[in-house]
């Protein structure tokens, strides 16, 4: 789907600037201009970015910071670029391949081939899609298995904890690559976002924040496919074949990863990212995890998706939710993409 940065190929041009939208899920829209000065004004900046990385993650919506582009702002979101750029290019695509749509790498040395070794982050799990959700010529290429997605990371190096200023789990998801996944893409129908949360809650408050039927917010199909649909995955299940959705992987591991850092909530960031396809998976897999925390109460942890060149994911009332639940997207969009506008300029209610 379309591009921002030149994904798969993250990056800016030196030689010239890109006008983008740059929209956080409060605000209204602005126009940008960002420029690649990697060398240059970020070394000197002044706050660091421990000491204001709460506003740099949203929790005054962006307000000042976007136009023009506050400079710690724009480094972070191009990090976030970088994570995008792993699943990109460590995403087997060739049909030839016996190993045609996993990951060319284990989860231990991921990073390190793509050239991220010293980011201070080290991957924890794989997120895999179903491969019935995309069509048979996908299952029989694959022999039924599952197709590779993203994955989560955890920044687990005590200097880069210290320059960030807290602790950040990333969930990174890739855009379409497939066939398959376009089709799954162009699927316009909505359909209720009833993301149940009871396998996550304790039985005395396993219904107390079910979504309502009633409540108009909508999804659109083919994002929720890829998202809910169940698999067989075996990776780090002790060789049992167990079936799982690109849910309850991404659920799973934040919920494990929080146990793991309990004791550091106040400090801890979760943060989305993902371009095209793999931007409307990260805002939706957001806000199905902001509301599973405010669930069980979790409120301050702070939960936001960096999105490029997403396409709509929601109708209006999605829109509203996100606000309500407190969950921040801020969404980078090239100013003549059509893909930002769509499913939406096929339907008459706009989309969020």
């Amino acid at each position: 789907m379309g591009g921002i940065f030149s994904f798969p190929s993250v990056g800016i041009d030196n030689q010239s600037s890109h006008s983008l939208v740059c929209q956080s899920s409060s605000s209204q829209p602005s126009s940008i201009h960002v420029h690649d000065n990697r060398h240059g004004e970020e070394g000197s900046q002044s706050p660091q970015l421990c000491e204001v990385w709460k506003d740099i993650q949203g929790s005054q919506n962006w307000n000042a910071l976007l136009n023009p582009m506050d400079p710690i702002l724009k480094v972070e979101a191009l990090r976030y670029g970088e994570f995008i750029r792993v699943c990109y290019n460590a995403f087997n695509g060739e049909r030839s391949s016996k190993y045609y749509s996993t990951c060319r790498y284990s989860r231990r040395e991921l990073l390190e081939k793509i050239g991220m070794s010293q980011c201070g982050y080290r991957t924890t799990k794989y997120i895999y899609v179903d491969t019935e959700v995309l069509g048979s010529s996908f299952c029989q290429k694959s022999e039924e298995r599952a197709i590779w997605l993203g994955f989560v990371a955890v920044c687990d190096n005590a200097k880069e904890i210290k320059r960030l200023g807290r602790r950040d789990i990333v969930v990174a998801w890739r855009g379409t690559q497939t066939t398959q996944e376009w089709i799954q893409d162009l699927k316009d129908v909505r359909v209720p976002a009833r993301l149940s949360y009871e396998c996550q809650r304790t039985t005395k408050d396993r219904h107390s924040s079910l979504p309502s039927a009633n409540d108009g917010v909508r999804i659109e199909k083919g994002f929720l496919n890829f998202y809910t649909s169940t698999m067989h995955e075996e990776e780090d299940c002790g060789g049992k074949r167990v079936t799982m959705s690109a849910r309850d992987l991404v659920i799973a591991e934040i919920k494990r990863l929080l146990q793991v850092y309990k004791n550091e909530m106040e400090n801890l960031s979760i943060t989305f990212t993902g371009h095209s396809l793999g931007a409307a998976l990260a805002t939706l897999s957001a806000y199905d995890t902001k509301g599973l925390l405010r669930a069980n109460h979790f409120i301050d942890i702070h939960v936001k998706v960096f999105s490029f060149a997403s396409p709509r994911v929601g109708n209006l009332a999605f829109a509203r939710k996100v606000e309500e639940i407190g969950l921040k997207v801020l969404r980078f969009v090239n100013k003549w993409d059509v893909v930002p506008e769509v499913p939406g300029v096929f339907m008459n209610e706009r989309m969020g």
